[in-house]
């Protein structure tokens, strides 16, 4: 199966990180991968790369919904943090290489676990057009207590354990 992104060296100086790469389609960057062998973390991208051939995805409520949903689907307890910049992004999961993984098998999980982000990311619909069932089930993938408490999704929107949306500002 061929995929339509590309896993490509980070052009950015800033990132603290031994290694740093983009996941790109047409020159748009949805994901970075930070970390060194054999640990790795998959999160969204906040910034352009510092050579300007390569944009951040401007569809930042889009593309933190589509890595909620990956992580949920995950059950890796996806989180909206904050970079250097107060950007907000979301760290997706952790990924490791074993020491009887070969680099390709490493590789070929990966490209599933892309493959299903931009599954999701396609597939996107504006949330307010969802029905209250499916942001109920969203609400219980990402939860991450039992006692109704509102999940952050980004850019100061909330979900609320009844599947409703508000906007709180950031």
């Amino acid at each position: 199966m061929t995929n339509d992104f590309e896993i490509s060296k980070s052009s950015n100086v800033g990132l603290s990180s031994k290694e740093s790469y983009i996941v790109t389609r047409h020159n748009i960057s949805y994901l970075r991968i930070l970390g060194a062998d054999p640990q790795w973390t998959l999160m969204t991208a906040t910034a352009d790369e510092d050579h300007g051939r390569v944009r951040v995805c401007t569809e930042q409520l889009r593309l933190a919904g589509a890595a909620l949903r990956l992580g949920a689907e995950l059950e890796t307890s996806p989180s909206v943090e904050k970079d250097w910049a107060e950007r907000e992004y979301v760290k997706i999961c952790s990924f490791y290489q074993t020491p009887d993984q070969s680099d390709q098998d490493l590789t070929n999980e990966l490209n599933v676990v892309l493959r299903r982000f931009f599954e999701f990311y396609d597939s996107w619909s504006n949330l307010s057009s969802c029905t209250c069932d499916e942001m109920m089930d969203l609400y219980d993938a990402l939860a991450t207590d039992d006692i109704g408490s509102d999940v952050y999704l980004s850019d100061g929107i909330w979900l609320s354990n009844n599947g409703t949306l508000s906007d709180r500002g950031r």
